[in-house]
């Protein structure tokens, strides 16, 4: 548990501990929630850094150019979308 002071633009830090351990870097986005009185904070991850979460059953094969550039055009409409919301 950590405590964070909120400033005047209402703005917080992470705790680098957290940030570390969650692998959260400058310019992620994360959602906010309010539940019942309740912040939390959930870190969105990128449809790229995904990838390879599967390496074990792909292992020795390179995805191909078509694959990347589908990666690529999904993270921006990702991140699109998140703007809108």
């Amino acid at each position: 548990m950590s405590a964070v002071t909120v400033t005047s633009k209402g703005r917080i830090t992470i705790p680098s501990r957290l940030r570390k351990k969650l692998k959260i870097d400058k310019g992620e986005k994360l959602l906010i929630v309010e539940e019942d009185g309740v912040i939390r904070i959930i870190p969105v991850p990128k449809l790229s850094k995904l990838a390879g979460v599967d390496m074990e059953v792909f292992k020795g094969r390179v995805p191909s150019k078509e694959v990347e550039e589908a990666r690529e055009e999904w993270d921006k409409e990702f991140e699109e979308h998140l703007k809108k919301a």
